[in-house]
């Protein structure tokens, strides 16, 4: 009779454990149940979006169902940043970006903008880089476009500071000119008093991700569009 209880036990045991079991994959198999998506670490290089400009990014992504955490940091160490995984993208970087980090991404299909590049200088200086001799020249750490075009030059001062200190040292004399895409020159409010500013090259700047998150790059652009329209919006009314 023991043994007949004890069997009819195990039996029942083995039974809850079994609808138990169903029970949690059908349950796991929910949409409401999928584990939460994960945040995104989206690098912004410093003056490439202001501050109120975080907060429109990351509504715009979440509208599109994407989760960024925007993380402001130096223009050339988001190539360290992405090569360390301590990042998952990067806003407003050129074309050029993804043969330069070292590490596979994948570039956003739509243009954020087409600035240009500018020479700024003293009205009585240079007005081509190609009349230049030994001036020293200021250039944005990790911008390869600018780099490129003084490749053959010796006089070049890499700036990690960005825009900035670019112009601070421009206007102390420290620098004869430097170079800078026309939406940085314009976050430090033109070219300075005695100094003009020549285009120097056409620039097209996308968003990119790493390769791993290939899956939300659809997301990813349509967020990229809605913030385009919500920055245009708010500098039309930024009130």
């Amino acid at each position: 009779m023991a043994s007949f209880q004890l069997h009819t036990f195990l039996r029942n045991c083995a039974l809850t454990l079994f609808c138990l079991a169903a029970l949690l994959v059908s349950f796991a198999m929910l949409p409401g149940a999928k584990a939460k998506q994960p945040c995104l670490r989206i690098a912004i290089p410093e003056a490439t979006i202001g501050d109120t400009g975080h907060d429109i990014y990351q509504a715009a992504m979440n509208d599109a169902g994407l989760c960024v955490e925007p993380v402001l940091m130096p223009h050339a160490r988001t190539f360290m940043a992405m090569r360390h995984k301590q990042i998952d993208g990067v806003f407003a970087m050129l074309e050029t970006y993804g043969k330069t980090t070292e590490t596979p991404v994948i570039r956003g299909s739509v243009i954020l903008g087409k600035p240009d590049g500018m020479f700024v200088v003293k009205k009585d200086g240079p007005k081509t880089l190609s009349e230049l001799t030994s001036e020293q020249i200021g250039v944005w750490l990790g911008t390869g476009w600018s780099e490129k075009l003084l490749e053959h030059y010796e006089h070049v001062v890499p700036i990690a500071g960005g825009p900035e200190l670019m112009m601070e040292m421009l206007v102390k004399g420290r620098l004869d000119g430097i170079l800078l895409n026309d939406y940085s020159l314009r976050s430090q409010g033109g070219a300075p008093e005695g100094f003009v500013a020549i285009p120097v090259a056409n620039l097209a700047v996308y968003s990119f991700l790493r390769a791993e998150h290939a899956e939300q790059m659809a997301k990813f652009d349509n967020g990229t569009v809605r913030f385009r329209e919500k920055i245009a919006a708010f500098r039309k009314d930024p009130s």
